[in-house]
């Protein structure tokens, strides 16, 4: 088999930052690995994918191993296939080591059958080609912009050793002005423990619009628009036919949002928010006070949304927040996250 690849990425991010439970706590990041043997299995789930192999030692035993690669959907969108890692196919790996499980490894750049050594971020022959948006029309029959479709955050690829973004933006949690209340509510925080993301659970409706690059998926009707988050499922309802908020709000994880469209542009009022974390990772919380307003910018003919978003918390914040990030019309179609955490796996046995 051999893989034709659009670019050459570098061997291996230096700081993995990005990895869902963080590669450092998983893997010994200053060792690396060569290990090959003969493919059993792919997992291809979410928040990583894992590949499973049998290696051969002298004396006529065999090693069962797993090595990590990246969530199953940024691989599709790169053009990674279940089919390249089929049975049998020979698998080569340059990786790093596990700290705990002996025969587990963070995949560096890997080779697979006769192909050649490609990298954890490669872009395959066949990844997500730019979606022809002329063809799509730009406003609904009931008068909506048509901002219906499947959307996600451009991709950080790894070329030239340097992380590429397509102006993705997004906030970086340690930039909030936490109250005295704001820091006492967090005052035992973990992250290993307490991020949310970690078990399989989401953080926010903030970050995860765009966490990991995940294909969210936008449903519009006369009087609701639903927005389907591509990391970790959440559904949120903007209700087009409202002026106010309900007065008994059950508060949740989406919240309740109303919405107007000003011009090509979805205004969107959300509260009702259960208290939980603005960032998981810095464990900054917020509370049921929070209260986010977010201005979708819609541009048709370069099929991008931009988000422009405020939020203020009185009782956690000292100051209001607000940044801005882009999601563009997506090539790969959505699918539910489905969360599936293998992290923990025990090899032996499978």
């Amino acid at each position: 088999m051999r893989i034709t690849t659009i670019l050459i990425s570098t061997a291996l991010l230096a700081n993995a930052s990005h990895a869902h439970h963080g590669a450092r706590n998983q893997f010994d990041m200053s060792r690396s690995i060569e290990v090959e043997g003969v493919i059993t299995k792919v997992r291809f789930v979410n928040p990583h994918s894992y590949v499973y192999f049998d290696v051969s030692k002298e004396g006529g035993t065999v090693e069962n191993w797993r090595c990590e690669m990246r969530a199953a959907m940024v691989l599709k969108r790169s053009g990674w296939t279940k089919d390249m890692f089929a049975p049998g196919t020979h698998i080569r790996i340059e990786g790093r080591p596990a700290h705990l499980e002996p025969h587990t490894c963070f995949v560096n750049r890997l080779q697979l059958g006769d192909s050649e050594l490609f990298g954890r971020y490669e872009q395959l022959e066949g990844a997500e080609a730019e979606v022809a948006v002329a063809r799509r029309p730009a406003m609904l029959a009931n008068g909506q912009p048509n901002i219906s479709g499947d959307w996600a955050a451009p991709q950080r690829l790894l070329t030239g050793g340097e992380v590429q973004r397509r102006a993705a933006g997004g906030f970086r949690g340690f930039d909030y002005a936490q109250s005295a209340a704001g820091k006492a509510a967090a005052v035992d925080f973990e992250a290993n423990r307490d991020n949310p993301r970690y078990h399989c659970q989401p953080v926010n409706i903030i970050g995860d619009w765009i966490f990991d690059q995940n294909v969210n998926r936008i449903a519009q009707d006369d009087d609701v628009i639903t927005l389907t988050y591509g990391f970790m499922d959440i559904v949120r309802t903007i209700h087009l036919d409202m002026d106010e908020h309900p007065g008994d709000l059950v508060p949740s994880r989406a919240g309740h949002s109303i919405g107007h469209w000003d011009g090509d542009t979805l205004v969107v009022d959300t509260v009702g928010l259960a208290p939980g974390y603005l960032d998981g990772q810095f464990g900054i919380m917020h509370s049921d006070q929070l209260h986010l307003v977010e201005r979708f910018a819609f541009d048709a003919g370069n099929g991008v949304i931009t988000r422009d978003y405020v939020g203020e918390d009185p009782l956690y914040l000292s100051e209001s927040f607000g940044d801005r990030d882009n999601v563009f019309l997506s090539a790969t179609p959505f699918e539910p996250y489905n969360c599936d955490d293998l992290t923990t796996e025990i090899v032996e046995g499978d």
